[in-house]
């Protein structure tokens, strides 16, 4: 441990800049990479000056930026003897450190392996916020319970933070724009590797690439998940070509994460000697009651907004056709060039299209308990989050027949010819107007997602890592639960 007199809190206290500075926003930064700071008021300076106006207006100053510092935990010790306080001090460093799930063992003892998740989106990052944050979010902090893991993620500004009990690790990459910053956090990404210390490291592959340098610079196995089809996408997005490349990088990676079947076959096809583990998503389970499956108010598309690739001038084309009794809702966000793009679609729509903007997880829940069905439109998907949330909830899912999608035939879901907009009309009015086949088909989806849990599939990663890592990765606090083999 490192313990300093001073720090940037001091700093914003004695200066006092605007709070909207660049100079505020700089001591922020350095506060955060903190991982604690003690507001101590002491019993000399009781006595002395903070009954006086300075004294208070100085105390008034630091409990003031003290409340947007992160970390900052107030200790009073005016009323104990200086030993005491020493005493209390140590207690809540010792406290706080456990609470974040930063405890190590002895410099002399068995240490705990150290794992790195990078990802380009993280559950915080309020510019993207995408379904596969979410799985990254869950696989980290169950590694967490076994490993020392640091999530490696980009953002605006850099540096180092603990929250929830997870490290973070920003790479200061977004100001340059999200497509470029997608790009830049890829070419970056080799040399934060010879930086940060690890184990094992999970890759979440970024677009628009499928794969980048990292199995080769990095110093120890890499493990690649492959939560978006990043050749096609950028090709159907870009017409850029990136297939040959992709295919020759896949085989730098001795260990793949793929999120169906169709993906797991391409990529043994183009890696043969890597050892592709299927592990599917999870979803939180809801209670649901019988009344409510596949009953609501409207029907619901939840996801990022992106026209071409999601498939919405598909879905508005279908939902004309169809001309349902139900409104449409559009919950998601994306790019502000994708958002004109939709508004410029939503224009010629009619009033019973309502584009809601991003929705936070209160909000998402009150959509997906109040919807009759989900489309799922999308020209590409490697899962569809969304479609499995809807299912969780008792609703059933219209969406195209991608090989991608296959985990969900069988499921109460309705697949349609893909990019069929008649045939995708004729379901939406067939659904919106058939309560009982909604209802029934509500049902199918609702017992279909109990058998993605979030446990089942972090544990699937945990296993994966275990493996990896081999004998070194049976270090104090292993896990007790049972394990489910990563490629069942």
């Amino acid at each position: 441990m490192i313990l300093t007199d001073r720090g940037p809190l001091d700093s914003l206290a004695k200066f006092d800049p605007p709070a909207d500075s660049r100079t505020a926003a700089l001591f922020r930064r350095l506060a955060g990479a903190y991982d604690l700071t003690l507001l101590l008021r002491s019993h000399a300076a009781a006595a002395s000056t903070e009954d006086s106006e300075p004294g208070r207006y100085w105390q008034d100053r630091y409990v003031r930026w003290a409340r947007s510092t992160a970390d900052v935990v107030g200790l009073d010790a005016r009323a104990t003897t200086p030993a005491l306080a020493a005493d209390a001090a140590f207690r809540l460093m010792a406290a706080h450190w456990n609470a974040q799930g930063r405890a190590r063992p002895p410099a002399d003892g068995p240490g705990r392996s150290r794992v790195v998740v990078s990802a380009f989106d993280n559950t915080r990052n309020t510019e993207y916020r995408g379904g596969g944050s979410a799985v990254v979010d869950h696989v980290a902090r169950r590694l967490a319970e076994d490993f020392d893991v640091t999530v490696v993620t980009a953002a605006r500004h850099g540096g180092t933070q603990v929250h929830d009990g997870l490290r973070y690790h920003f790479v200061p990459v977004c100001r340059v724009g999200p497509r470029a910053a997608q790009v830049l956090f890829q070419a970056v990404l080799p040399l934060v590797a010879r930086r940060i210390p690890h184990d094992v490291w999970l890759e979440n592959l970024t677009p628009p690439f499928a794969t980048g340098l990292l199995p080769l610079l990095a110093r120890k196995p890499v493990i690649g998940i492959n939560q978006c089809r990043c050749g096609e996408t950028t090709w159907q997005k870009y017409h850029v070509p990136v297939f040959p490349l992709e295919h020759l990088a896949l085989r730098r990676y001795r260990d793949l994460v793929v999120l169906n079947r169709a993906d797991a076959a391409d990529a043994q096809r183009h890696s043969p000697r890597a050892a592709v583990h299927l592990i599917e998503n999870g979803v939180e389970q809801h209670p649901v009651d019988e009344s409510e499956f596949g009953q609501g108010v409207h029907i619901l598309y939840l996801g990022r907004v992106d026209v071409r690739l999601k498939g919405l001038d598909l879905l508005l084309a279908a939902y004309a056709a169809a001309a349902p009794r139900l409104p449409l809702y559009i919950a998601g966000h994306g790019t502000p060039a994708e958002e004109r793009g939709l508004r410029s679609l939503l224009a010629g729509a009619g009033g019973n299209v309502h584009w809601l903007g991003y929705a936070d997880p209160a909000r998402k829940e009150e959509l997906l308990r109040d919807s009759a069905f989900m489309v799922l439109p999308s020209r590409s998907e490697t899962f569809g989050l969304s479609a499995l949330e809807s299912m969780a909830h008792g609703k059933p899912v219209i969406h195209f027949a991608l090989p991608t999608l296959s985990w969900m035939e069988g499921g109460g879901n309705v697949g349609v010819p893909p990019f069929d907009t008649d045939r995708m009309a004729e379901e939406i009015g067939r659904l919106a107007a058939d309560p009982d086949l909604c209802r029934s088909l509500g049902r199918q989806a609702y017992l279909a997602a109990r058998h993605y849990t979030w446990e089942s599939m972090t544990d699937r990663y945990l296993t994966l890592v275990r493996d990896v890592l081999g004998p070194a990765a049976a270090a104090p606090g292993a896990s007790r639960r049972e394990m489910i083999p990563s490629d069942s």
